[in-house]
């Protein structure tokens, strides 16, 4: 059996409230701190703030898990061996809070598009198909929920720096390469990342 075949990828829902909870408080910063409290809600919250440290963390907790247990908060969950191995942020465009800078490339904001804002894959677990798993549930997801086009936003031209960029830092977006073999097609590139798109 593949290890693709053993990724068991799920809608988030009010029922799934605590593995996701665990996922973020227990694995999916453990190499990146800086941004373990982040809980994924900086598309949910208006302002253009946003702290991502622990010290943000217990804040963005109770907010994040007010949003899921009220239908509000989407996106899926990757399992493997009944623990949740990765996250990825996607839903329809228009359901987004706060789409940060990528709303200034948005040309109608009333297309059927769905939105792939976020990947995040525990250390351990890189590299062996979650994202691929992530990005194909995501695009069945939009499909089901009448969606016309899955659009993603792969970092580019990535910001230069001194030091080594930590992994979920640099693939938060999903890389470029990963969305062309899922059939997606560049269809804007812009300075620092491109907007990619698939017909669904």
């Amino acid at each position: 059996m593949s290890l693709q075949a053993k990724i068991e990828v799920r809608e988030l829902t009010p029922a799934r409230l605590d593995d996701y909870l665990r996922f973020f408080d227990k694995d999916a910063f453990t190499d990146f701190p800086e941004w373990s409290g982040c809980y994924c809600g900086f598309y949910d919250t208006p302002g253009y703030e946003w702290d991502a440290s622990a010290k943000a963390g217990p804040a963005h907790r109770v907010a994040r898990a007010e949003r899921i247990r009220s239908g509000e908060a989407h996106g899926l969950l990757a399992i493997t061996d009944g623990r949740v191995v990765g996250w990825c942020n996607a839903q329809s465009r228009s359901s987004f809070l706060n789409m940060r800078r990528y709303a200034s490339v948005v040309d109608d904001p009333s297309e059927p598009v769905g939105s792939i804002m976020c990947f995040l894959v525990a250390p351990g677990h890189r590299g062996k198909g979650v994202g691929m798993a992530l990005l194909n549930a995501a695009c069945d997801k939009f499909r089901r929920d009448k969606l016309h086009v899955a659009e993603g936003y792969p970092t580019t031209n990535p910001v230069k720096r001194d030091w080594e960029t930590p992994w979920a830092e640099e693939n938060y977006k999903g890389s470029l390469n990963m969305y062309l073999k899922a059939g997606f097609k560049i269809h804007r590139q812009l300075e620092r990342f491109a907007i990619v798109r698939k017909r669904l």
